[in-house]
């Protein structure tokens, strides 16, 4: 009798394994649909942009929407990581949930509060182009938007067919407002508004969703519960704001040391190489709940799934990196126009750096954040993005673009060579690791070790 009920337990076990692949299959399907549409809205007015505003022009749009990002940064606070691991905890209770919800929403208004005030002192002390200053303050509504951004919540919830719905109506609006308004270099602040909108938007159904699936409730404030939501996401935070000391921090430093112009060819070539980590970030975000809930109880699942997103992270990563530096000059010349001429080069460059990058982002939260390893990750992200800076501070004066992404290049791969060796060093991440080529009669061995 006890084996014929441990025959069903393993059935049950093996069915409920094959659905959860189909399950991880059709959300990794949605979120790369919902964003390779997003990335095709985006690249339909990207190369219009280049066009109409030019390099100078869109340097200023490139510049405002750095220093947005750090406002952005600063009122996410990590939890767009933080927060899918609370949600996953308290899912299945309404009540801890709807609480959860408004502790978070309380955090991110005080920390949109902070960033609004730096950004006053930001403009009164004269630091920036003065140009790009009525730009920057349209671009800062996306900043206040996304404090009600609940893309967290339903990532935690795995409803990725919603946060892919939401990002389909957020382009459905912004795609054709910046053909029909954006007419010549000086609506650079009408396209600013433009970008502006789309936080704005995805703020407005976020609520509206949350409201109509009965998630969002009667409002319940708890300092304390502010309290802990800030010191959850504190280690994320800390990463997250150090990977703005890489792209954000080299679009600052060109502007200030080599003007508009080679700002504008960085960001151009930069928002190429996004394309390249499209399809390994979606995979990420699809695997990262789920693999921190299989981590404590099902480890070799875990560790399997893993291995497996490791493995399609490399390989996508290695195919775009070739394609864009074989066809550099065809890529840069298309999208971004014939002004842009020196943006190949630095494309070639930037485009190798993903595939040490990808994998690095990979490792780091699938494998280092659910071991416990997260501040250790978010110190290895801060110490190489301040190297990040002095480097770019160095090579920028005398190679302009192309040293802000060769500085960017050696710093990934710097990343990515020190998480390696944390897991080399450590005896429990080995043997985790170990767990996915380990077969069914040794797992409980294994596990038990592990415990």
């Amino acid at each position: 009798m006890m084996q014929f009920r441990r025959k069903q337990a393993e059935a049950r076990g093996t069915a409920a394994g094959a659905g959860g692949n189909a399950r991880i299959g059709r959300n990794v399907t949605v979120m790369v649909l919902s964003f390779v549409g997003n990335y095709a809205a985006a690249f339909a007015t990207f190369p219009y942009l280049t066009r109409v505003l030019g390099p100078m022009h869109f340097g200023m749009l490139a510049y405002a929407m750095a220093i947005t990002a750090y406002g952005t940064l600063l009122t996410e606070w990590g939890i767009n990581l933080s927060g899918p691991r609370a949600v996953v905890a308290c899912r299945d209770d309404p009540s801890l949930l709807n609480a959860l919800l408004w502790s978070v929403l309380g955090a991110k208004t005080l920390l949109c509060i902070a960033a609004t005030f730096m950004l006053v002192v930001l403009l009164g002390s004269g630091i920036g182009a003065a140009a790009a200053r009525p730009v920057l303050c349209l671009s800062w509504l996306g900043v206040i938007s996304s404090v009600c951004t609940l893309y967290w919540l339903f990532q935690g919830l795995e409803r990725f067919k919603l946060i892919g719905w939401m990002i389909f109506v957020n382009r459905a609006v912004t795609l054709p407002l910046t053909f029909w308004l954006v007419k010549k270099p000086q609506d650079v602040t009408i396209a600013a508004a433009i970008q502006a909108a789309g936080p704005v938007i995805a703020a407005v159904f976020s609520v509206f969703i949350a409201m109509r699936e009965g998630l969002l409730r009667r409002p319940v404030l708890s300092w304390r519960a502010i309290m802990t939501r800030l010191t959850e996401g504190a280690d994320m935070f800390v990463a997250t704001a150090s990977v703005t000391l890489f792209g954000a921090a080299n679009s600052i430093i060109l502007t200030s040391y080599s003007g508009s112009y080679a700002a504008g060819i960085y960001a151009g070539a930069d928002k190429i190489r996004t394309v390249c980590t499209l399809v390994p970030a979606q995979l990420g975000a699809v695997l990262y709940p789920r693999i921190g809930r299989m981590f404590e109880r099902r480890k070799r699942e875990a560790a399997r799934l893993t291995a497996y997103g490791a493995g399609l992270t490399m390989l996508i990563s290695l195919l775009g990196a070739a394609i864009s530096i074989a066809f550099a000059e065809s890529i840069t010349s298309i999208v971004l126009g014939k002004q842009f001429a020196g943006a190949s080069g630095v494309l070639r460059v930037l485009a190798l750096s993903t595939v040490f990058g990808n994998l690095a982002y990979f490792v780091g939260l699938q494998i280092l954040v659910p071991s416990g390893a997260s501040k250790l990750r978010s110190a290895t992200i801060f110490a190489t993005g301040c190297m990040n800076v002095a480097l770019a501070l160095l090579l920028v004066r005398r190679y302009e673009a192309m040293g802000a992404a060769m500085s960017f290049l050696v710093c990934e791969a710097l990343i990515l060579a020190i998480y390696v060796a944390l897991i080399v060093r450590s005896r429990r991440l080995r043997r985790y690791l170990s767990l996915c080529s380990v077969g069914r009669r040794h797992v409980a061995v294994h596990e038990g070790a592990e415990a």
